[in-house]
């Protein structure tokens, strides 16, 4: 593993990362992986593999029990979080998703996740491939070399274009970054669908972004070449121009911290429920809340979520879609915000603040006509 430090903004934030690379002279396996030895004659194998008796294991969908893993079963503790200390004897190469993927609707949530489940799950933690228009957006490192660090989150909204904020490219360019869709767990590479990247052709800021105050935090990617879609790689709807969010659950996903207070990110994308916030409201609780002051006003590009204890995105979380539902119970989801900033996480009565994707739309559509794109 290869370790990389990157700046993810929400409020300005510092992040330590890890990534898997293959080094010189190892030998990979079938996956193209390089196995870990966790005993004689053992390998670290991803868990679905791998039943109680550390036999590898040929059928079945897991089931990942997060209450199980503060009491390792022996050789875990050498191994990934999804992983177990395995007999080679029998090993073989994972069995890939058997149902053939048919493209479906932008914004359909995958809520009991594709070939892994996780099970009471404690912190938030989304399910494989539960929201497949989640991307993670990368700029190259200065060292180690070939090495990336994580600046944001980012929506596909086509194959090859990305909706992210303005304000987490400070200093960067179009040949600085990649994108990669279908990450889940950031220090794993045993997931069953593998993630992809891919390079950015431009990189498009909103002329009117103030990195002052964060109006109109507002940028698009476009991709040189298109992601393949897939069960952990699809495209999240744009809101209709009347399309009303009041009393509405929506979900905020990303890798940014849980807490102010964290030392750590998480590994795995989380994801966090928020009751949106109407103009007045938000912009009373932001005046009279925070350090704003009663003088403070919430500008049109800007809407809020959240407000309730503990519950909130937070650092490293820059970019990061915020989608509701639909129609209220529906599965699929609309794009109604992107992580731009806050006050601290998770304070009572205090809500996030968002760039308002409604507002951003026909800035949207006319930049995808001047590179003839249609979504």
């Amino acid at each position: 593993m290869k370790k990389f430090c990157g700046f993810w903004n929400y409020m300005l934030g510092w992040t330590c990362m890890l990534l898997a690379t293959t080094q010189p002279g190892s030998t990979q396996d079938a996956n193209g992986l390089t196995p870990v030895s966790c005993g004689i004659e053992k390998e670290c194998t991803p868990r679905k593999l791998c039943d109680n008796s550390n036999k590898v294991i040929r059928d079945g969908r897991a089931l990942v029990d997060f209450r199980s893993i503060e009491s390792p079963r022996n050789g875990r503790e050498k191994c990934g979080i999804f992983e177990e200390c395995c007999s080679v004897n029998d090993k073989r190469t994972a069995p890939i998703v058997n149902e053939k993927y048919v493209p479906g609707l932008c914004g359909a949530r995958n809520k009991k996740g594709v070939s892994i489940t996780i099970e009471n799950a404690q912190h938030g933690e989304s399910q494989f491939a539960e929201f497949p228009w989640m991307v993670a957006i990368q700029s190259r490192a200065t060292a180690p070399l070939n090495s990336y660090a994580s600046v944001g989150g980012g929506s596909l909204l086509s194959p090859h274009v990305v909706l992210s904020a303005a304000h987490i490219f400070k200093n960067l360019h179009a040949k600085d970054l990649r994108v990669r869709a279908g990450e889940w767990d950031t220090k794993s590479e045993n997931e069953e669908l593998r993630h992809q990247d891919r390079e950015v052709a431009d990189l498009i800021i909103h002329e009117k972004f103030n990195d002052l105050n964060g109006i109109y935090d507002t940028a698009l990617l476009i991709l040189h070449t298109p992601f393949q879609l897939d069960w952990h790689i699809g495209t999240i709807c744009l809101p209709s121009p009347e399309a009303s969010f009041e009393s509405s659950r929506c979900t905020v996903t990303g890798w940014g911290k849980r807490s102010s207070n964290d030392k750590d990110y998480p590994n795995i994308l989380k994801n966090i429920e928020l009751p949106f916030v109407e103009r007045n409201k938000c912009e009373n609780q932001l005046r009279y809340n925070t350090r704003l002051g009663r003088y403070f006003e919430l500008h049109e590009s800007f809407v809020c979520a959240g407000g309730e204890r503990d519950r909130d995105a937070c650092f490293g979380d820059g970019g990061a879609p915020l989608v509701c539902p639909m129609t209220n119970g529906s599965t699929r989801y609309q794009l109604v915000g992107m992580v731009s900033w806050g006050l601290d996480c998770g304070t009572e009565n205090v809500p996030g603040v968002y760039t308002n994707v409604q507002e951003m739309i026909p800035w949207i559509m006319e930049h995808l006509k001047l590179h003839s794109i249609t979504i």
